[in-house]
């Protein structure tokens, strides 16, 4: 290790005390250690740094598609009719389904982003818990399993929530034969 180090090889080297000498020998260790660690840092942030940016991009994307989600949930209860309580009953048990799913996706959210702070806190100790910080990469993996399987359970509740809307539509084409039928006879007998 200190074969190769040209200050050993100097003249004012070999008339140090054993003292000096160690002094110089560590001073040569930390700095060999610092820059090894600064190489590994900065191949960790080319992997972490990413990594970040694209969970920011999934959990915008799921408050996006939420924020949307509530836009059409509210453009579609102005224009239901009052008449349709007995089908309001199925939308309020799928709306909330969907806020468990939503609060669910939140407290997962919120478990990545302290997997992440965590992560942070062991990338200083990276050369003994390079494989700490592979079983929490695991995890955070699974947490985005988690998080798609969140995802389509939401797109089957819209689509159950379509299915009720279409059956509410048949519903209201019945009740529109049932009551134009009776009223149209009525007419004929109006003297008016």
């Amino acid at each position: 290790m200190f074969e190769k180090e040209p200050r050993t090889f100097s003249p004012e080297y070999k008339s140090l005390s054993p003292e000096q000498k160690a002094m110089v020998k560590l001073e040569i260790t930390l700095t060999k250690f610092f820059k090894d660690f600064n190489r590994s840092v900065s191949r960790w942030e080319r992997m972490i740094y990413p990594m970040m940016v694209i969970l920011g991009l999934l959990a915008f994307s799921g408050f996006y598609l939420i924020y949307n989600i509530t836009q059409d949930m509210h453009i579609m209860s102005q224009n239901m009719d009052p008449q349709m309580e007995k089908h309001l009953s199925a939308i309020v048990e799928h709306m909330a389904q969907l806020s468990k799913n939503i609060d669910h996706m939140t407290v997962q959210v919120e478990s990545m982003a302290t997997k992440i702070n965590s992560m942070d806190n062991h990338i200083a100790h990276m050369d003994n818990n390079i494989l700490g910080i592979h079983s929490s990469i695991e995890h955070v993996k699974t947490q985005i399993d988690r998080m798609t399987n969140s995802i389509n359970t939401m797109s089957q509740s819209m689509e159950m929530m379509t299915v009720n809307t279409g059956v509410m539509s048949q519903d209201m084409g019945v009740m529109n034969r049932n009551i134009s039928r009776p009223a149209h006879f009525m007419n004929n007998f109006a003297p008016w």
